[in-house]
């Protein structure tokens, strides 16, 4: 995985960390109109899966990642509290990532 495409996952996953998620499982649309054997929505909400899916992934990564590099995630990407050696605990949690989710993300 390429650092570029490891900072839009984790824009991304900082916007999906900020969002309610309040629903009873069930979908936020219904795709009632179909053309031939297939919804019209089908690719979008293929597309919504498979980001969900890399935002859980990546939201275990960080999770498994030492308490003071994941602290330094979490005040970069959500604001949170700077630990001591902030930059330091940064770079070594960016390259944890890019090792780790290189092998566990597909996109």
């Amino acid at each position: 995985m390429r650092i570029e495409r490891l900072m839009v996952l984790l824009e991304d996953w900082s916007v999906w960390m900020k969002k309610d998620n309040h629903r009873l499982g069930y979908p936020s649309k219904v795709s009632y109109m179909t053309v031939g054997s297939y919804s019209a929505h089908a690719f979008d909400d293929m597309l919504d899966v498979a980001d969900n899916n890399n935002m859980k992934t990546l939201n275990a990564i960080i999770h498994s990642l030492d308490k003071e590099q994941r602290n330094a995630v979490y005040a970069r990407w959500l604001g949170s509290n700077k630990p001591l050696y902030y930059e330091l605990k940064l770079d070594l949690a960016m390259d944890n990532l890019l090792t780790i989710a290189g092998r566990r993300i597909y996109a």
